[in-house]
């Protein structure tokens, strides 16, 4: 189960939260997001290889712990996606979009457009380029 979720839907209703496996999506840490609230949308970044992918917020982790993903994520940025022994120690990067969304789940296509609405106004690749590159 999500944090994010379709209020219209049973709290028993599995469609009611955001698939795993069908959906990127990002985990930000409980206690503060620098202002990003559920639905908003996300741009992953895998440094390592150069995936990138477009996301959304859709659940809350622990407050001392940042980096989880959805399996959907992880198998689209090239990350092992299991949720016991998959994920990397570095080179992941998100762009949150505080503001972004409606907290509401979003199909697939939804996500994609808007992310990428959202990333290019922010400056797209040179931006990020730039956030990896010594000053």
């Amino acid at each position: 189960m999500t944090a994010l979720q379709d209020g219209t839907k049973a709290k028993t209703d599995p469609s009611r939260y955001v698939d795993s496996t069908r959906i990127p999506y990002i985990v930000l840490p409980g206690g503060g997001s620098a202002g990003a609230k559920l639905g908003d949308f996300a741009v992953v970044f895998n440094g390592k290889n150069g995936r990138i992918v477009n996301g959304i917020y859709a659940d809350v982790g622990p407050s001392n712990k940042i980096g989880e993903g959805s399996i959907a994520l992880a198998e689209a940025l090239g990350i092992p996606s299991s949720p016991r022994t998959g994920g990397v120690s570095s080179g992941v990067m998100y762009v949150v979009f505080p503001g972004s969304g409606n907290g509401k789940p979003r199909p697939l296509c939804e996500i994609n457009t808007e992310a990428e609405k959202h990333f290019n106004n922010w400056g797209g690749m040179a931006r990020l380029n730039a956030c990896f590159s010594p000053s």
